[in-house]
């Protein structure tokens, strides 16, 4: 009985820092995303950017005033929205790494807390 604690006591632990490590894996593809992502856009909004320049400019409008204010405007605008996906898929790598972190404590104070109950059983067989 004590050999079959011991051993599922170990299996436990390997399998929550396996899933532990895996977390912290998916944290890393959440964060390489989050950039990814946040390049994507600002690209397709550099286009986007320039499609407006040429727009006001082929319009015989100087770029003074309200044009470039509103390309102004718009640049804030693609710049926070890039910002925020990166920022989602910052959010989501923490989350991962709290849970990874959380199931890596959790095994160690399984693990202390099923050695000592092995520890007691040993003694009491001694008794």
């Amino acid at each position: 009985m004590i050999v079959s604690s011991a051993a599922k006591m170990a299996a436990d632990a390997q399998q929550a820092n396996h899933e532990s490590n895996e977390l912290e894996r998916e944290a890393k593809v959440a964060r390489a995303q989050g950039a990814e992502q946040e390049r994507k856009l600002r690209a397709d909004q550099s286009r986007e950017q320039a499609k407006r320049r040429v727009a006001i400019l082929k319009g015989g409008v100087t770029t003074e005033g309200s044009p470039t204010d509103m390309l102004l405007d718009a640049a804030r605008e693609d710049d926070s929205e890039a910002r925020w996906a990166r920022f989602g898929q910052t959010e989501a790598a923490r989350a991962k790494e709290r849970e990874a972190r959380y199931r890596r404590r959790q095994s160690i104070l399984d693990h202390l807390s099923g050695t000592s109950s092995l520890g007691t059983s040993l003694i009491n067989l001694n008794n």
